[in-house]
């Protein structure tokens, strides 16, 4: 019995997981992505933006080999294995491996399709960037999720960074804050003294959606300076669930295969159930 409550509990937070992963991973679909760039009116937004981009992660290639993630949702919390391997504007793989390294479920985002893989019940979700933005109203693309999980500036859902529509609304002794907002969403980025990213806070008007990221503890790998930690919180009025990734071991701009995961062994499942676990 204990066994089962164990198993249900880091499947619910997997679940959870996945579920704040995706619910902002959508809308404008794009077959390539451009890495945006701040518009060419030199002003002091697009300046300071500037700086920000140079002291940014750079690199082609990410392979997280060894991460921790506690997961939360309301009073269940459990820790597990991950890995995680991107490739620059073109693809992000992240795997979940609750015992012994064994690998549960799996996320492959591209820059056209997302696909999860439950491997203990042999199911999988696919769909495309769209359905979200019909369900959810919410203005990301692959390249925001991207930037979210590797802290680098954005203006969600756009390609060329719009330094005129960003405004400077919070100055202090220890960070600036730069908003942003769409017809559907608002964003506020907080950089600290340094030009780093501290946190993004993205909200969705329609239905009352807040994804919070914050970073933490960068570290210069390889020339890379990059967070150590980095953590993720869904809310709605309804609604509670976090993650907090601890990076272990990462390598950056090496050769790394990305082989797709085959759906032949897997039964499809509707996307809807899965949102509603």
């Amino acid at each position: 019995m204990e066994k089962r409550k164990i198993v249900s509990s880091w499947k619910s937070a997997v679940y959870s997981m996945l579920v704040l992963v995706i619910c902002f991973t959508s809308c404008k679909s794009l077959k390539t992505v451009s890495k945006p760039v701040v518009n060419k009116n030199p002003n002091p937004i697009a300046q300071f933006i500037e700086q920000v981009q140079k002291n940014q992660p750079e690199f082609r290639t990410a392979n997280i080999s060894k991460m921790s993630m506690e997961l939360e949702m309301g009073e269940r919390k459990v820790n597990v294995s991950a890995t995680c391997k991107i490739r620059e504007d073109s693809a992000l793989y992240l795997s979940i491996q609750p015992f012994l390294g064994i690998e549960m479920f799996k996320a492959e985002f591209t820059t056209d399709s997302i696909k999860v893989f439950d491997k203990m019940n042999r199911r999988y979700y696919a769909t495309d960037y769209l359905y979200f933005s019909r369900r959810f109203g919410v203005d990301i693309d692959f390249y925001s999720l991207q930037s979210l999980l590797t802290a680098r500036f954005f203006c969600v859902g756009q390609n060329i960074i719009p330094a005129d529509n960003c405004k400077l609304v919070a100055v202090d002794n220890l960070a600036k804050t730069l908003n942003f907002e769409t017809a559907n969403m608002t964003q506020s980025t907080t950089i600290s003294l340094q030009n780093v990213i501290l946190s993004v806070i993205l909200n969705t008007k329609k239905n009352n959606y807040q994804l919070y990221t914050a970073y933490a503890d960068y570290t210069n790998i390889n020339g890379v300076n990059f967070p150590q930690k980095i953590s993720l919180k869904i809310s709605n009025p309804k609604t509670y669930a976090s993650s907090e990734f601890s990076i272990l071991k990462v390598v950056f701009n090496t050769d790394i295969k990305f082989i797709p995961t085959s759906s032949d062994r897997f039964a499809h499942a509707d996307l809807d159930q899965l949102l509603k676990k």
